[in-house]
């Protein structure tokens, strides 16, 4: 087993990428190997499928995975820095996260009904028991663009993002 596709498969057992992005990434390595390098016709837009003669690579990434592996974020940081010192930095590992929207399967139904008109009571309308796995990778995958800014009037400063 090569090293790269080692690592691939150790971020998946660690959670840090889905099966779909292992997937796509496997399939990429294989295909600059059938290829012996970046995959013909790799000219064009990456996502597009490989060209044809390379078995099995429709859903294959052109050339290096390893971009794809850098893009996917690792951490969300809540940071906030106070006028008055009362200072947070926060960095919550994305595995963590995605383990906590999974671990919502487990809630009681009845619980999860308390929980979810009690987030409707406050204006978040989320119904957390029609929650699917793919949901939760389209969460996780939406995180790379997600970016909040706050500047209030008396000098606080809170960002949240994902890197």
């Amino acid at each position: 087993m090569t090293e790269e596709r080692s690592r691939i498969l150790s971020m998946l057992a660690e959670g840090k990428i889905t099966a779909e992005e292992a997937e796509r990434l496997l399939d990429a390595l294989d295909a600059r190997a059938v290829g012996g390098g970046v995959a013909a016709g790799s000219g064009t837009a990456g996502g597009e499928a490989a060209a044809a003669g390379t078995a099995g690579s429709a859903s294959a990434i052109k050339g290096d995975p390893s971009a794809l592996i850098a893009a996917l974020p690792k951490y969300l940081y809540v940071k906030v820095i106070s006028e008055q010192g009362d200072n947070v930095d926060v960095k919550i590992p994305i595995a963590l996260v995605r383990s906590g929207l999974k671990l919502t399967s487990l809630i009681p139904p009845q619980a999860m009904d308390q929980i979810n008109d009690s987030m409707s009571e406050h204006g978040m309308s989320i119904d957390f028991s029609n929650l699917k796995p793919e949901d939760i990778d389209e969460l996780v995958g939406a995180l790379r663009e997600m970016e909040i800014n706050v500047d209030s009037a008396n000098g606080d400063n809170v960002r949240v993002y994902c890197e």
